[in-house]
């Protein structure tokens, strides 16, 4: 049934006098909330800032031809490009505050979630995080994330561990940190004790910086040292580099990862080192049998020409977060949409169905397990 926005009556003033000071601008049914976006379209983070972006597009554009949200109304969404410099983040997010955003979507990188989560806070635009990972970032009635952590205790770093080093007989690994993201660092620690608590020496901690591009040093190493895996707690881009430094070296034994590495682009990155690298990916197009990822996968290849990946799938599942508070709410304040969106303890997504406690997303299913082959493909890991 649809939603109206402006009522009729005594209490049209009203409306109309919130109208004018909220994020709901127009007139009569045609209503338009506005979403802000502060995003990694361009520099070292673009390969997964740019399909969280076309995600979320994709939804603004479902969300406003179905009507979801009720007759004439739709979403605006704004999205600027940050550069992967937290101070640009904060500056564009209270940018669109100003402009009257009900809420903005943020925080591709855990160095600008934890950045912007305080302004976030303080500001009371809520603010739901795209992609980072960093530890205890969700805080309702104004941080809330989609993205399902793997960090978290029995959660999928540890199934993945537990469920993969054993059928491989892995003995030995050196493990391969971004030190200076908070969230790679805090990951490194569930990574390392997931993997002596199966029985494997970790030979060597090597800690790189995000900035990185020369990698010889830790790929020297590591070849001398020989462990049957090489861990990767790092971001997207320095996995690749570091794969292709592996394999220009000779080691052809596996890389464990996050789902950070599933970008074609990356694989291209890598000169095709990151094949026989296994992750876990709690979306992948063409690893699923979830009704609602199916459409997504169809509806994205339509849209852009190409499958989409699990960044994609996180900016799509952000804005239809955003799109449930905002019709739960029927209001564009975002005091409003704060308290719907805290509200909110369950959804279907692409990734199954999905839990909300804390204003974090858990998954009641495994992830899926992933591996690169050698001419560039996403298949299905056997063991």
């Amino acid at each position: 049934m649809p939603r109206r926005i402006l009522v009729a009556g005594v209490a049209l003033l009203t409306a109309l006098t919130t109208a004018a000071c909220s994020s709901a601008e127009g007139s009569g049914d045609d209503s338009t909330y506005l979403i802000g976006f502060p995003a990694l379209a361009s520099g070292p983070a673009a390969f997964a800032g740019v399909p969280i972006v076309d995600g979320a597009k994709l939804a603004v554009k479902e969300i406003n031809e179905s009507g979801f949200l009720g007759e004439g109304v739709k979403i605006e969404l704004k999205s600027g490009d940050i550069k992967s410099d937290p101070a640009q983040a904060i500056a564009q997010y209270r940018q669109y505050v100003a402009d009257g955003a009900s809420a903005v979507l943020c925080c591709g990188l855990s160095s600008e979630a934890g950045a912007l989560a305080p302004v976030i806070k303080q500001s009371k635009v809520p603010g739901i995080v795209t992609s980072a990972i960093l530890p205890g970032l969700a805080e309702p009635p104004y941080v809330f994330r989609p993205v399902i952590i793997p960090s978290e205790p029995g959660g999928l770093y540890d199934q993945f561990i537990d469920d993969v080093v054993p059928a491989a007989g892995v003995k030995s690994a050196v493990l391969l940190v971004t030190a200076d993201n908070d969230g790679m660092v805090a990951d490194a620690k569930i990574w390392e004790a997931a993997l002596q608590r199966n029985g494997v020496t970790v030979a060597k901690r090597i800690n790189t910086q995000s900035a990185d591009t020369n990698y010889t040093q830790a790929a020297t190493e590591i070849q001398s040292l020989n462990p049957d895996v090489v861990v990767s707690s790092m971001l997207g881009t320095p996995s690749a580099l570091v794969a292709r430094a592996l394999r220009e070296r000779g080691y052809e034994k596996p890389i464990l990862a996050n789902y950070g590495v599933d970008s074609i682009k990356l694989f291209e990155t890598s000169g095709g080192g990151l094949r026989n690298t296994v992750f876990f990916a709690p979306f992948h197009a063409e690893q699923t049998d979830n009704p609602a990822a199916r459409k997504f996968v169809e509806r994205y290849q339509k849209e852009y020409g190409a499958l989409p990946d699990m960044y994609g799938a996180q900016g799509y599942t952000a804005m239809w977060l955003v799109a449930e508070a905002l019709k739960a709410a029927g209001d564009g304040a975002p005091e409003a949409v704060s308290k719907a969106l805290a509200g909110i303890t369950q959804l279907d997504t692409v990734y199954g169905p999905v839990s909300y406690a804390g204003g974090q997303a858990r998954m009641t299913s495994k992830a899926t397990y992933l591996q690169w082959t050698k001419d560039g493909k996403i298949a299905g890991w056997k063991g």
